[in-house]
């Protein structure tokens, strides 16, 4: 036999559904005294939480219909309850159900005549035409706040604009303006947002421009409005301009041009725009205007550092002659000043490191390269600080050996690094640490590339370094590539699993391919073809490109459906190219298509086709064909963005 639900409970359950149910009470005598129907299913406080709990579950999975059944249930019991009303006029309203809605809004405004509430029956009369009531109720919100205090309006022309009211809400912010009293900077730069939201970037501007005369301190508190609202290009582009005619408009004559503060703001807003030149020459001009609000015999430079961020943006952000001039400009200010030594030598490093990026990006030829690493090294031999010489000597170890296969002058400099390291595993001293590590996989010398990766975990176990782990991480994909480089597989799988392992490593996907490529081919059918591979990694490792060409050769010769060939042939035309034989490239990827159509890397294949078509043979038509064929044949590839723009830029489209 079945106990009752009372006689289920234990004592101290029994205890609190007693409290409860007291509590509850005035629940179910206030339902007796609705005027709702009273055939109101009766239940116990627990059971009524759990109602309002799924209803709360129905309206968080959108799915109002139910959502509005139980409110509306539970609100027949307890209209009083306040997250039963609100997510019963939730629900009505994302029904469109706005009669119901507007009966009961309106029922409780008898009894709550709140600004919330009265927003709340002003909108729902909105959403329903009724403008006249809507109004009204906005009138009586306006008449209980106080309007000499804008921010108590602000929550006002949200719900107008929420309802587009938009005319209306404008002339409510024309009254907020003419009433702000207390900090009026920060209620003008509200209402600045507001205007924006409405589209209006003229009158925002001219709100933004009078905040502005009160001083340069509120360029920032302006800046993070028009962040907060500037979404777009366009609308960004829009504010631009209307600040630009203030600015042009409110220039101030006693000072000969701009004030400061409006050319902080005209330099942010070129910088949100990208147009890095016109934001390098406003810049300028501030420092100018700096130097004759000093007096005449002040010296330039004040914005030095400033002019060093923006270059270092510029740089991040492929502007790399506005960046070039921006670093140039900032050293000639910089060093008419006394004790700027430090943001001159960040300049001149700044100025190489861009020159660095553009002969990179031009393939410029080697003579360039072998320059631009000794300005690294003089640079090195004078700078000021350590951090600079160390930072300078990485970027020229690097060049050494990426860019010339210089092994020698890349050891020395590399090595220069180390030596002038005085503790820790900074990011030029980690550079310079695992770089001699590929030299060592370069020159074929394992025990030599061993020992350098055992001194680093020695340097890690002395010393605190905040990315430890990463460090680890690389250690151990490098002691993989020596076991892989010498054809120890199981080894390289192994230690690429304790890798692969950590998600968040930078070095996790790389450990991942490599692991790919040994797995799949460690067995007794597929180990030849992985020894060919593996030996032309090594030989690519050491700019052997005959050695790494014979290899994958093999491979696509003897052995066309090993699970390597696809690769091979891929990095067979990458070896190609390095040797001067492009047009051999293109019809090595070419073959891919015909011979290898299972391979999931044929869209790899496609874009790298063009791409050595476009770059290394710069044929642009022929190019932007077969970018069009790629874009016909793989849709879904990973690559169709970058083809697609590409081939816009080859058929000269205009942005």
């Amino acid at each position: 036999m079945k106990q009752s639900f009372m006689g289920r409970m234990r004592p101290m359950g029994l205890m609190a559904f007693l409290v409860a149910a007291l509590c509850m009470l005035p629940i179910f005598a206030r339902a007796q005294d609705s005027d709702e129907p009273r055939d109101a299913p009766r239940m116990s406080p627990a059971e009524y939480a759990q109602k309002l709990r799924y209803a709360q579950v129905y309206e968080e999975n959108r799915d109002p219909t139910n959502a509005a059944r139980i409110y509306g249930e539970l609100y027949t019991l307890n209209q009083n309850d306040g997250n039963v009303f609100e997510g019963y006029v939730r629900s009505l309203v994302t029904l469109r159900h706005y009669e119901d809605a507007e009966k009961i809004v309106n029922r409780r405004l008898a009894v709550d005549s709140s600004l919330d509430m009265l927003l709340l029956s002003a909108r729902i009369e909105a959403w329903m035409n009724k403008r006249p009531a809507s109004l009204a109720a906005f009138q009586k919100a306006e008449q209980q706040v106080n309007a000499k205090d804008c921010a108590s309006l602000f929550p006002i022309v949200y719900a107008m604009m929420d309802v587009s009211y938009n005319q209306d809400a404008l002339a409510l912010l024309d009254e907020m303006r003419k009433a702000s009293s207390g900090d009026a900077d920060i209620c003008s730069s509200q209402i600045a947002g507001l205007y924006l939201r409405l589209g209006e970037f003229g009158r925002a501007s001219k709100e933004f421009i009078a905040i502005l005369k009160s001083g340069e301190g509120n360029v920032g508190m302006v800046e993070q409005r028009l962040a907060e609202y500037l979404t777009d290009s366009l609308s960004r582009a829009t504010v631009l301009m209307a600040l630009e005619r203030e600015i042009a408009a409110a220039d101030d004559p006693s000072v000969g041009g701009p004030t400061r503060a409006n050319l902080r703001l005209l330099a942010w807003l070129y910088g949100e725009r990208k147009d890095y030149a016109k934001a390098l020459q406003t810049i300028i001009q501030l420092d100018d205007l700096s130097q004759s609000q000093a007096g005449s015999t002040a010296p330039p430079g004040n914005e030095g550092p400033e002019l060093l961020q923006f270059a270092d943006r510029a740089r991040g952000e492929g502007a790399l002659d506005v960046a070039a001039k921006a670093y140039a400009e900032a050293s000639r200010r910089l060093k008419a000043n006394r004790g700027q030594e430090y943001y001159v030598a960040q300049a001149e490093l700044g100025s190489l490191k861009t020159w660095e990026a553009y002969y990179l990006s031009n393939s410029m030829d080697k003579d360039s390269i072998s320059g631009l690493i000794t300005k690294y090294e003089d640079f090195a031999a004078h700078a000021p600080t350590n951090e600079f010489a160390l930072d300078a000597l990485a970027h020229a170890g690097g060049l050494a050996y990426s860019e010339r296969f210089d092994l020698p002058r890349a050891t020395k400099d590399y090595q220069a690094v180390l030596a002038r390291t005085k503790g820790g595993l900074s990011d030029p001293m980690r550079q310079a640490a695992f770089g001699l590590v590929d030299l060592a996989y370069a020159s074929g010398d394992f025990p030599l590339a061993a020992s350098r990766l055992q001194q680093i975990e020695v340097r890690l176990g002395t010393s605190h370094v905040p990315n430890e782990k990463e460090v680890r991480n690389r250690i151990l994909y490098d002691r993989a590539l020596g076991c892989y480089y010498q054809m120890q597989f199981d080894s390289a799988s192994a230690l690429l699993e304790q890798v692969a392992a950590d998600p968040s490593s930078d070095y996790a996907n790389k450990a991942i391919e490599l692991a790919g490529i040994v797995e799949g081919s460690n067995t007794a059918g597929g180990l030849p073809s992985l020894k060919h591979f593996a030996e032309a990694a090594l030989a690519e490792q050491a700019h052997k490109w005959d050695v790494a060409e014979a290899n994958y050769r093999a491979i696509i010769d003897t052995e066309i459906n090993a699970p390597l060939a696809d690769r091979a042939a891929l990095r067979s035309a990458g070896v190609l190219v390095k040797l001067g034989r492009a047009e051999d490239a293109i019809r090595e990827l070419d073959s891919m298509q015909t011979k290898m159509l299972s391979s999931p890397l044929l869209d790899v294949a496609a874009f790298r086709e063009a791409e050595i078509v476009e770059r290394d043979l710069h044929d642009k038509a022929r190019a932007q064909k077969l970018y069009e064929d790629f874009l016909e044949r793989y849709p879904n590839s990973n690559f169709v963005n970058d083809a697609r723009d590409r081939a816009r830029k080859l058929r000269g489209d205009a942005f």
